[in-house]
C-alpha cells in the first residue's frame, strides 16, 4: 500500500480510504467488520464515516471493529446533518458541533477523532464560528485535524484565511465529489489545495456506480442498484444519459488495460497528483476486492487523452446540469 501525507500535515494516509456509508445499512454488522479487518490487513489505515450514516450505526460498527487496533487507523467522521428535530440539531453551529463530537466519540468508542470534517457549508452559521469550534476541539485533544467537505474553492480559501488570521487549526483536508464524469474540482478547488497544501479525499470516484458500467443508456437501472432503490442523491445527481454514454465509451480503454470498469475509474482518480486518497464504499467483500485492483498499475497516456476528449478537464457531463444541493452561486436570483 502506498501512503501520502494528508496535505502538508505530518500524518500519512493510505491512497485508498475505506468508506463505511453502507455499514449498518445495506451491509450488516458481521460483513462490515470483516471488510474493515480485511482492509486494515491490506494496509488501509484511512477510514471515513459520518454521524448520519445509517443513523450512527456506521460509526458504532467501525468503533467496534477497530477497538483493539485504534492506533493503527486514521478515522475521519463528519458533522452537519440533522440528528433531531430541535433548532440546533443540525448544521455547523458551535452547539451542534460540540454535541455531535461527543456522540461520535461515544459511538466510535474512542477518546479522539483523527479528522473531523464539516460535511457541508451551513449558510445559517458564520464560517468563523465553525472554525473556532473545530479549533477548540483540536486544542482539547478530542480532534487531531480539521477538514471540510462539499466546499467551493473560495470557501476553502476563506476557511484557510480565517484560521491563519486567528492562529487556529487549518483545514487539513477537503472531501469533494470527483470522477471521470464530474471534473469540476479541477477548475478552482484543486489548484487551491495544491497552493495551500490541503489534502484531498475523494468521494464518489465511481459516480455512485455509473462508472462501474452497470447503467445502460435508455434502459432501466439494474435490480438492487442505488438507482433502483431510488437513492435520493443518486436520483438528482448521476442519472444523466450523457454519463451512461461516457461509461460505455471508455469500455474499450478499460478492456485494453485488462481491468474492470471500477478499477479503471479509481485508478484515473488516483492518477491526479493532487489527490491524496480515494474513498471506496464497498457493500460486499467482492466489491472491496474488485476495488483494490485499482492499485499497482498506470493508465496509458493515450487513454488519459481520450478521456479528456470525452469529458474535458474541469467539466462535467450533461449540458446545463448542476447539482441542486450545490447550485451555481455567481448569478443570484431575486427571491
Amino acid at each position: 500500500m502506498e501512503y501520502k501525507n494528508l496535505g502538508k500535515a505530518g500524518v500519512k494516509v493510505s491512497r485508498i480510504c475505506l468508506g463505511t456509508m453502507m455499514f449498518g445499512g445495506a451491509t450488516d454488522e458481521k460483513d462490515s467488520i470483516e471488510i474493515i479487518h480485511r482492509a486494515m490487513d491490506d494496509g488501509i489505515n484511512f477510514i471515513d464515516t459520518a454521524n448520519v450514516y445509517n443513523d450512527g450505526e456506521s460509526e458504532r460498527i467501525l468503533g467496534k471493529a477497530v477497538k483493539d487496533r485504534r492506533d493503527k487507523c486514521v478515522i475521519a467522521t463528519k458533522v452537519c446533518g440533522g440528528r433531531g428535530d430541535g433548532p440546533n440539531d443540525g448544521g455547523t453551529n458551535r452547539v451542534h458541533i460540540f454535541n455531535e463530537v461527543e456522540n461520535s466519540l461515544r459511538r466510535l468508542d474512542t477518546d479522539y477523532i483523527d479528522v473531523y470534517i464539516l460535511h457541508r457549508r451551513d449558510y445559517s452559521t458564520p464560517l468563523e464560528e465553525s472554525i473556532e469550534a473545530l479549533n477548540d476541539l483540536v486544542r482539547q485533544g478530542k480532534v487531531r485535524y480539521a477538514g471540510c467537505s462539499n466546499f467551493y474553492g473560495y470557501e476553502l480559501a476563506k476557511s484557510l484565511w480565517i484560521a491563519d488570521k486567528n492562529n487556529q487549526a487549518p483545514m487539513s483536508v477537503v472531501q469533494p465529489l470527483y470522477n471521470i464524469v464530474n471534473r469540476d474540482p479541477e477548475l478552482e478547488l484543486f489548484p487551491c489545495c495544491q497552493e495551500h497544501g490541503v489534502g484531498t479525499m475523494i468521494y464518489s470516484p465511481l459516480a455512485r456506480g455509473v462508472l462501474a458500467g452497470k447503467y445502460l443508456p435508455g434502459q432501466a437501472p439494474p435490480e438492487g442498484s442505488r438507482a433502483a432503490r431510488k437513492d435520493p442523491r443518486m436520483m438528482v445527481t448521476e442519472l444523466r444519459e450523457e454519463s451512461y454514454e461516457v461509461a460505455q465509451q471508455i469500455k474499450p480503454l478499460v478492456d485494453d488495460h485488462g481491468k474492470s470498469m471500477t478499477q479503471f475509474a479509481l485508478n484515473w482518480v488516483l492518477a491526479n497528483p493532487i489527490v491524496t486518497s480515494a474513498i471506496v464504499g464497498p457493500r460486499t467483500m467482492a466489491h472491496y476486492e474488485d476495488n483494490m485492483g485499482c492499485l499497482g498499475w498506470e493508465i496509458s497516456q493515450d487513454a488519459l487523452e481520450k478521456i479528456d476528449q470525452l469529458v474535458p478537464p474541469g467539466e462535467h457531463t450533461g449540458w446545463g446540469f448542476n447539482d441542486p444541493q450545490y447550485p451555481v452561486q455567481g448569478r443570484p436570483r431575486k427571491s
